[in-house]
């Protein structure tokens, strides 16, 4: 699958939404006052609407290896930031204007003639306006003969829809103390509770195990006595009530289930869990809908006290959708990590039998911080591996750069979340890749620098800039994408692979800021 192409595409849809800002800017509408042309923004407007609504189409054909939508796709790209420069540029020169006229009326110069938007050249070039005019004319042309269809929804193609089962995995390791504190939660009655059903929610970033640890529970000898009946759904990135209700009463009942009717499905599932005691595992959830999700619960509300429902997630939106309190996943430790990868590469629990590649083992094993994910493939990837040297070639091999390997799948899970993240938030989190892997960022360093690149304008709040980046910074620690520090609340961090899916988005983007370029 070609990541960066769907990170191009995601990032070009956050990227219009900002030209759109500020086309709409008060800024710019001073600046056509004082002599910018005042068909620009409704004409660039028009056709920006017009691009964008097949940017959909244009990404799932660049997926399928259509070589002009890609030239097609670039083409966009370099417009939409050659385009916010120059709007930076109206910006700027309007604000110094606008000083400029207030400084003369405080020293009584009365009428003051705005000369400089009168005059030809400097930065506000006549040139450059029609220049990207023609370019975007020429885009607009272009998307007629690629015959790019107009908002297109479906991207199932490439949002890496999981597909995953109740079967544990081979081998489990770690996770000893989550195991039994959530085990406590399915088995054991809350007293003096007359809920008849309740929800346990696992929070935590892509790869971390959310899974794993979902089947190992659902799979537990205590658990399957305790429940009567059980049922396993992989919901990911789409939530539609049918298609879950159907999954379960499946099921439930052993039954194919067929047709569409919504109606009739709850009503039989209802019917089946009416009086029952029943354990459901709802894996991978984004749904942040409250309407959808009490929508869904609607059958389950007749089931026996002690009824659970088991949600895995990596957003504490979701979390709050259920009024449940959320089980965070950490890191594995390192031990656990070095076990996980010795049984998928030599099929040993340790090494040993191998004590070859013990010192490795454990230096790779450090390598994939904590992330279960991460010791299976690379475990894999050694598989094949049977001299020590091979392995030094692979600690310090191109593999590390997850977004060019060959062996990529812990990248694709990853960038589900992103995919998922608001556009408001895409170039906030991909900027962050600016930073150095292990880098603690400091709260506010890191809000006055997306300020500086002008990630927070054009948001319709009656918060200051400040306050509204500190709330995007915790909802990207509610997404999982940054943690706080364990040692200074003020600062914040990010899990290496997470650090190699934001550089992979700058890589493709050819990221902007002066910061991240160089440039």
């Amino acid at each position: 699958m070609d990541i960066g192409g769907i990170v191009l595409g995601s990032f070009l849809a956050s990227s219009f939404q900002v030209l759109f800002d500020k086309l709409a800017s008060p800024a710019l509408v001073y600046a056509q006052r004082k002599g910018i042309s005042t068909t620009l923004p409704k004409e660039w407007k028009e056709k920006l609407v017009i691009i964008n609504a097949v940017l959909a189409d244009a990404e799932d054909k660049e997926l399928s290896g259509n070589h002009q939508v890609k030239l097609w796709l670039d083409k966009v790209k370099d417009l939409a930031y050659d385009m916010e420069d120059l709007l930076d540029e109206f910006e700027i020169k309007a604000t110094q204007v606008e000083l400029e006229a207030e400084s003369s009326t405080s020293k009584g110069l009365g009428k003051w003639k705005f000369s400089v938007f009168g005059r030809p050249p400097s930065l506000m070039s006549e040139t450059k306006v029609q220049e990207i005019n023609d370019r975007l004319e020429e885009i607009v042309i272009g998307k007629v003969h690629l015959n790019l269809r107009e908002n297109v929804v479906d991207k199932s193609n490439y949002t890496s829809k999981r597909i995953t089962t109740s079967l544990s995995e081979p081998q489990f390791f770690g996770r000893e103390e989550d195991v039994e504190q959530i085990l406590e939660l399915l088995i054991n009655e809350v007293e003096n509770s007359n809920a008849t059903l309740s929800i346990v929610p696992i929070v935590g970033m892509g790869g971390i195990g959310k899974t794993a640890l979902a089947q190992q529970l659902y799979n537990d000898a205590r658990v399957n006595r305790c429940f009567e009946m059980r049922a396993w759904v992989c919901v990911s990135d789409v939530f539609d009530v049918l298609d879950i209700t159907k999954t379960i009463l499946q099921s439930i009942t052993r039954l194919p289930c067929e047709g569409k009717d919504l109606n009739e499905f709850q009503v039989k599932l209802r019917d089946n869990l009416f009086g029952k005691k029943f354990l459901v595992v709802l894996d991978d959830i984004w749904n942040e809908k409250y309407e959808k999700w009490t929508d869904l619960l609607k059958p389950f509300v007749v089931g026996a006290r002690g009824s659970k429902i088991i949600v895995t997630t990596r957003n504490h939106a979701v979390v709050s959708v259920t009024k449940a309190s959320p089980i965070p996943l950490k890191e594995l430790s390192l031990n656990d990590c070095t076990s996980l990868l010795a049984f998928h590469a030599l099929e040993e629990t340790n090494f040993k039998s191998h004590p070859e590649f013990e010192t490795i083992g454990k230096k790779i094993a450090e390598r994939c911080k904590g992330l279960p994910l991460a010791a299976k493939m690379f475990g894999g990837v050694l598989r094949n591996k049977m001299n020590p040297s091979e392995w030094e070639d692979t600690l310090n091999n191109i593999i590390w750069d997850l977004p060019t390997t060959k062996n990529d799948e812990v990248l694709p899970i990853l960038k589900l979340s992103y995919v998922h993240l608001p556009s408001y938030l895409k170039r906030c989190f991909s900027y962050c890749a600016v930073f150095p892997k292990d880098y603690e960022i400091e709260r506010d360093e890191l809000v006055l620098l997306w300020i500086a690149e002008g990630f927070l304008d054009g948001q319709k709040t009656k918060k200051n800039k400040l306050e509204l980046g500190w709330n995007y910074l915790d909802e990207l620690v509610s997404r999982s994408f940054l943690q706080k520090s364990s040692v200074d609340t003020s600062k914040f961090s990010m899990h290496d692979l997470l650090n190699d899916l934001a550089k992979s988005i700058e890589g493709e983007i050819c990221f902007s800021s002066g910061v991240s370029t160089g440039n």
